[in-house]
């Protein structure tokens, strides 16, 4: 499938951003749909096309690559890994020898479910007997080490070790969500974007995890509700990527109608990001529907807006378009009204449902 022309994207770090994965921690095709005991009679429209080779309805636990360097720098170019969970190995011999992708310089772990760390010991294919380098520094809050020290003693520490001893060498960096930071040997500027997502412990209290702003690039995978200081910090971003899991409310992720408000609310606050992605999808998201849904959403949103006069009204688009309403109908529904041109706008940027194996190419801003 060739993906719908993009906005021109700039950025004065990253050159290249990769999608490893685009699904949610089931991944799809989802196993109880594929094997329902009714020889897949009862599979859903967005598992039976999974099982196609090439299908963009095939996904991966969410995982991205962010490559870059300085502007007049090349020799700076690093490689960014954010998360490795538990599709990591096939999405890299996907990935990375198509792109001659080699290094590993930096890896960011969003928070520690097992979609998101569970491919930590493959990182040995890094770093054995310095095959490819001597070792992978990883970043994580404390919180997020706890778990992966639990998971993989033998991976923080040494005399944990059993058997040939063959495991990857990483260097562990304690990282505080509300402070910037630089990753991998060449230093390369991280803003951590704290969010919500689910709750954890007898009280219930909200689970934090993070989100990253590389340069012109925000990204979220993982969120039921992101703060005010958050959305701050992610205006003014060239690409947003954001979680999506599916129509319909979630403890800890964001709907789709969610997840497109939350773009609708940044583009209220100029310069609006170009371009919206929307990963961690499940099976109960068909590609080809879903994606045609989406655009009808910014065909009709466009289209409102050049009705209208350039000082907007808080959530403008509510006439048209309401977040809730689709919600709770588990459909896309639209008021649309009459007149009006779909001409590109601030107020509306493109939105499209990411798929595997994406690539984002950035210009040098």
């Amino acid at each position: 499938m060739s993906f719908p022309a993009l906005p021109a994207l700039a950025s004065e770090w990253l050159d290249e951003f990769y999608f490893l994965g685009t699904g949610t921690s089931s991944q799809v095709p989802s196993v109880h749909c594929i094997l329902d005991g009714s020889q897949a009679k009862n599979t859903c429209a967005t598992c039976a096309d999974a099982l196609r080779p090439g299908s963009v309805n095939r996904r991966r636990c969410t995982s991205a690559v962010a490559v870059g360097a300085p502007p007049g720098r090349p020799e700076e170019r690093s490689t960014i890994l954010i998360d490795c969970g538990k599709s990591f190995y096939e999405s890299i011999v996907d990935v990375f020898p198509k792109h001659g992708l080699r290094r590993v310089d930096a890896v960011l772990l969003t928070h520690a479910h097992a979609d998101a760390i569970l491919g930590l010991d493959d990182l040995r294919g890094w770093t054995m007997g310095g095959c490819i380098q001597d070792y992978v520094d990883v970043y994580l809050t404390a919180e997020c080490m706890a778990t992966v020290k639990s998971t993989f003693p033998y991976l923080v520490d040494a005399s944990f070790i059993t058997g040939g001893g063959d495991v990857g060498a990483l260097r562990w960096h304690l990282i505080d969500a509300q402070k910037p930071f630089e990753a991998g040997p060449h230093r390369v500027p991280i803003l951590p974007l704290p969010v919500e997502h689910g709750f954890v412990g007898p009280e219930r209290r909200p689970f934090e995890c993070l989100g990253f702003r590389i340069d012109s690039m925000s990204y979220v995978s993982d969120c039921h509700a992101i703060p005010a200081l958050t959305m701050a910090k992610m205006a003014g971003s060239e690409v947003v990527v954001m979680d999506a899991l599916k129509m319909t409310r979630h403890a800890s992720h964001f709907s789709i109608p969610q997840a497109i408000q939350c773009i609708l609310e940044l583009a209220s606050k100029l310069p609006a990001p170009p371009l919206a992605l929307f990963v961690d999808l499940t099976h109960g998201v068909e590609h080809h529907t879903t994606e045609a849904k989406v655009q009808e959403v910014v065909h009709a949103l466009r289209c409102f807006r050049s009705t209208l006069p350039p000082a907007l009204e808080e959530h403008w688009w509510t006439p048209v378009w309401n977040a809730d309403e689709n919600e709770a109908q588990n459909a896309f529904v639209l008021h649309p009204t009459s007149g009006g041109t779909d001409d590109p706008c601030a107020e509306v940027p493109a939105m499209h449902l990411a798929i595997d194996g994406l690539r984002l190419v950035f210009t040098k801003a």
